[in-house]
């Protein structure tokens, strides 16, 4: 009798958890799926027609989707710190749920914004001297200054160009008259996201690593790698054999970008002509990969954002989605996210140990990142043809360290050797 009553307490003990953990895994999908329905657009103050001023050849005139939304939820203390194209950034949500976006550097002591915290009021909080910025980076609270007077008003840190869409935090790091919400690669998402899409978007994932953005996006478009880096995972060797590519022209993405680029990459030995893949390549980091299936009409959709962070520093931005096995309620069993985030990441492992490689070959014995190529490797070639382009015409892609200057209002600018309590306004 003893051994029952235990076999039933235990029972319902493992079933309360069960049932908490999952209400617990429940929550946080609808907050995730919230966030990607979240909007928050630009308004551009120009009325400049984007085709005379845009080069795709210049990576300062991109907007690049640095965080998903649900990183950075509402009731956040915690600032976001990040590098983009080698400047230090940081976002804030406010209450109001707006995202700010700063130069991620104090206009006080040239302190990092990031290691602060955001208020109670969603103000940003420098964590050196206490200073509070609100919207639009304007300084509205200094501590050490006295209440009446009226010199937080005479300082704004330096803020970015953002927009929130289609699950991402958008920043625009160039210059600010240039920023149009029209740049945007809406057609990345086209046909998988939106409220009559048959597709059903996995867990996101994504990841910090210390390699060069380029080598990942050469890794990406190396449909031939599969097979054997990551053999046992989601590649078999003994399934290898030619790869024949086939440029689709013109690219579907070819209208927004001219340096777009769009393949039909298929297995020449494979038994059905029904089973090939799409890859598609947005200047300057995007890449959209199709997977079709066969006759059932399958398909298995694969969005990599790949962010030059800094020189030999990146980020990487998962999401897949596919039309078939869609049962939303697969993704509300505890674990769920846990384990698949853990096989995308032993994936991504493989690969990185693979690039850590061909990067120490560049570096140090001045190897090729593209040698001897094949049919398979033509996607490879034409990003690297979009690449050099852009390094002839550009010398680097990275911002230059001269550009980190916080916004002053002209007043400052006059005084610059004043103790700035000395100041008053006319």
């Amino acid at each position: 009798m003893f051994g029952f009553f235990l076999f039933l307490s235990t029972t319902a003990v493992t079933v309360i958890i069960f049932a908490c953990l999952t209400i617990r895994q429940y929550r946080r999908v609808k907050r995730r799926d919230a966030a990607r329905y979240r909007v928050q657009s630009h308004i551009s103050k120009t009325t400049t027609s984007v085709s005379f001023v845009y080069d795709p050849l210049d990576h300062s005139l991109y907007w690049y989707p640095v965080a998903f939304s649900h990183e950075i939820p509402c009731g956040s203390r915690r600032p976001f710190g990040f590098h983009l194209l080698n400047e230090p950034l940081c976002l804030y949500r406010r209450n109001d749920g707006d995202i700010i976006c700063v130069l991620d550097l104090c206009p006080h002591r040239s302190a990092p914004l990031s290691l602060g915290q955001i208020t109670k009021d969603g103000n940003l909080e420098c964590f050196y001297h206490g200073w509070q910025f609100g919207a639009h980076g304007q300084c509205v609270y200094i501590p050490s200054v006295s209440k009446n007077s009226n010199t937080a008003s005479l300082i704004c840190a330096r803020t970015v160009p953002v927009h929130e869409q289609y699950g991402y935090i958008w920043i625009w790091p160039g210059k600010r008259e240039l920023a149009d919400s029209i740049l945007i690669p809406h057609k990345l998402f086209d046909g998988i996201q939106g409220d009559h899409s048959r597709f059903l978007l996995s867990p996101e994932t994504v990841c910090d690593l210390n390699i060069p953005y380029d080598l990942m996006v050469d890794n990406l478009l190396d449909w031939a790698h599969i097979d054997f880096t990551h053999d046992g995972m989601i590649g078999k060797r003994s399934q290898a054999c030619c790869i024949r590519s086939e440029r689709i022209t013109p690219s579907s993405y070819l209208s927004k970008n001219t340096e777009s680029f769009s393949y039909k990459m298929q297995r020449h030995e494979t038994s059905s002509s029904m089973k090939f893949s799409n890859f598609h390549f947005i200047p300057p980091c995007f890449i959209r990969l199709e997977h079709h299936e066969g006759v059932k009409d399958d398909i298995l959709v694969q969005i990599f954002i790949i962010i030059p962070s800094a020189e030999n520093k990146m980020r990487l931005l998962m999401q897949f989605y596919r039309n078939f096995f869609c049962y939303k309620w697969i993704e509300y069993i505890p674990g769920y996210d846990y384990l698949t985030e853990r096989f995308i990441m032993k994936v991504v492992d493989q690969d990185i140990q693979l690039l850590n490689g061909i990067q120490r070959n560049i570096t140090e014995m001045g190897a090729k990142p593209l040698g001897t190529i094949v049919s398979a490797d033509a996607p490879i070639k034409a990003f690297r043809r979009y690449q050099s382009r852009a390094l002839m015409k550009y010398e680097t892609i990275y911002l230059k360290k001269e550009t980190w200057t916080t916004a002053k209002k002209t007043i400052l600018n006059e005084s610059e050797d004043m103790d700035i309590e000395d100041l008053k306004l006319e």
